[in-house]
């Protein structure tokens, strides 16, 4: 039998963590190994979160309140997902009653990779489409001389998209890669400063 581990994250209620961590605690998962984030959901640097990722092996257990406490999207929950599984472990959603070690869960998971294979898809297609836009209306591409909330936008989709290579997304985009890599350092300022308004 493996060990069970618990996964909590909250941004601002105080009210919110006191019912996932009795939740967990009523799965049986020991208050010594609950990891605790204190994050927005729109925040990508998840310590915790990859602390306890790190902790799994064979036949361990990593439980969750709901799928929304654990990923920011669907591509993000598959990787999780699959991350877990990959360690032999498993992943448990108290609210959704989802468990990856039964026949349910694993028809979710399945669910799950074809919900985020459209996603990825309709993140290219939005993105094709606003470069196709911005060309009929001869906006410039190329360096831009301010980083637009849209491109920041676009980038940070792109990046969370495994499938989608940084030379792609400046093909698709019409920007270089400095430009991208200035885009995704100004979109992770931007969570951490949510991140800051909301504590």
């Amino acid at each position: 039998m493996g060990r069970a581990y618990g996964y909590s994250r909250c941004s601002t209620s105080a009210g919110d963590w006191a019912i996932q961590l009795d939740a967990l605690a009523r799965a049986g998962v020991d208050d010594r190994d609950v990891y605790r984030e204190k994050a927005s959901g729109v925040n990508r640097d998840r310590t915790e979160l990859r602390r306890v990722l790190d902790l799994l092996r064979p036949d361990d257990r990593l439980y969750v309140y709901a799928l929304d406490r654990l990923a920011r999207s669907q591509l993000h929950l598959l990787q999780i997902v699959e991350e877990i599984e990959k360690k032999g472990a498993k992943l448990v959603s108290l609210r959704e009653s989802i468990d990856t070690s039964t026949a349910i869960g694993r028809f979710f998971t399945g669910i799950l990779g074809s919900l985020a294979a459209m996603e990825r898809e309709l993140i290219l297609e939005r993105t094709k489409a606003g470069v196709a836009l911005a060309r009929q209306r001869q906006v410039r591409f190329g360096r831009p001389p301010k980083l637009s909330p849209p491109l920041i936008r676009q980038v940070l989709l792109a990046h969370d998209d495994p499938a989608t290579t940084v030379p792609e997304t400046c093909r698709v985009l019409g920007i270089s890669r400095s430009s991208y890599y200035s885009a995704l350092r100004a979109g992770r300022l931007q969570d951490k400063e949510l991140v800051v308004k909301a504590a």
